[in-house]
């Protein structure tokens, strides 16, 4: 099955948001260490002549990426905002990006630690690889709302205890989506590669 423009390019342009967040905080911290050697003038003091040389030097850098990754996200967003408007509804695109987040939010499982008795009969807490990687898997996924349809495109885990938990979870899902987009007709989820799609036509 062929994924549509929002949902290749959903997880990237997060990735890119979070990113221009991370350099813009990141350079307003610089400034700010910048501004402070120049008001308490420190620049007299090698160790603070060195900082502020370097901080003068990665400046720029940072500033470029942050607007490069910031572009590339807004244009994303923008070209495929103006999609929706033309080919579909503003709406959807809006509704598409909300329930992704939720949809993610469900699917994850919160008890990702368990008890493991040691040598000595002593109880400890270590993180349980297996919901790791399946909660790694699930936050990939993306909801595509359209006026005729509703595609859910969900990753398969890469281990196999982790797509056990998720076959487990099928029809757990089915109902989920079928509650939440009752306009729609849901079929059985269908894979393809790596990849299970559900996927809804109007009614």
């Amino acid at each position: 099955m062929r994924r549509t423009f929002f949902q290749l390019t959903f997880n990237a342009v997060l990735g890119l948001i979070s990113m221009s967040l991370f350099c813009f905080f990141l350079e307003a911290s610089l400034t700010m260490i910048n501004h402070t050697i120049d008001v308490n003038d420190l620049a007299h003091f090698a160790i603070f002549s060195w900082l502020q040389a370097k901080l003068t030097l990665i400046s720029p850098y940072v500033d470029m990426f942050t607007k490069l990754t910031g572009t590339i996200a807004l244009s994303c967003l923008a070209f495929e905002g103006l999609h929706r408007i033309i080919k579909d509804s503003l709406w959807n695109y809006l509704s598409s990006i909300y329930q992704t987040l939720r949809l993610r939010q469900f699917l994850k499982q919160d008890n990702q630690s368990e008890p493991l008795l040691t040598a000595d009969s002593q109880s400890v807490t270590h993180d349980n690889p297996i919901l790791k990687v399946f909660n790694q898997s699930v936050s990939k996924c993306v909801v595509d709302i359209r006026k005729e349809t509703v595609t859910v495109l969900l990753h398969l885990p890469r281990t196999q205890q982790a797509q056990k938990v998720l076959k487990e979870m099928e029809e757990d899902i089915k109902e989920e989506i079928a509650n939440r987009y009752s306009h729609y007709y849901f079929s059985a989820p269908n894979r393809v590669g790596n990849q299970l799609w559900f996927i809804g036509t109007r009614r």
